[in-house]
């Protein structure tokens, strides 16, 4: 668990697939990710409520004045079920409209960085990204992912075709223990 300010970073739990929904159903979450939209209750809850055993979720919340909890981000690392592929995962990041470009976003990008290759040794991580999300992809730019293709006319967004980006991240080892380099 990673907390800053006010800021908690934790595994999902068993009823975090409600604040979870609410999340996904504001209009400019849904916008950004490759995910269904409106999609049921139930479908959603069947789907997210206890994800398999190759995905891995880290949820960020903050506190509000109340001393409630509320959900402002969700992070998934889908490893690879295939035996030749087990050492990659596909990335999908997801933050409150209020939280996009800020430190905590970063946050949950970086601490679901250190999961896949510090805890799941994944040597290579995915994302998907729509090329018109300039922040996004400045964000994962920002930490070593690259542009490996443009996927065209890849999703409708909008109301209209959009084109995804593929990025990729390789993890950063140094010598024979497998030690990561510190990042800036």
């Amino acid at each position: 668990m990673s907390e800053s300010s006010s800021l908690i970073i934790r595994g999902q739990n068993g009823d975090d697939w409600e604040s979870l929904y609410a999340l996904l159903s504001l209009n400019e979450v849904a916008l950004n990710t490759s995910e269904l939209p409106y999609v049921s209750e139930d479908a959603f809850r069947d789907r997210f409520a206890s994800p398999p055993a190759n995905t891995h979720v880290l949820i960020a919340e903050t506190g509000l004045p109340s001393g409630r909890k509320r959900i402002v981000g969700a992070a998934w690392l889908e490893v690879q079920a295939r035996p030749r592929r087990r050492h990659v995962a596909r990335l999908t990041l997801i933050a409150h409209p209020d939280m996009a470009g800020s430190q905590e976003e970063a946050s949950l990008l970086k601490a679901t960085l250190d999961l896949g290759e510090g805890w799941l040794g994944l040597r290579r991580i995915e994302t998907l990204v729509f090329a018109e999300d300039t922040r996004a992809l400045a964000l994962v730019q920002a930490h070593g992912f690259v542009v490996e293709a443009t996927l065209r006319r890849y999703a409708i967004r909008a109301g209209r075709l959009a084109d995804g980006c593929l990025l990729a991240r390789l993890a950063h080892r140094q010598g024979e223990g497998g030690q990561h380099e510190q990042e800036a």
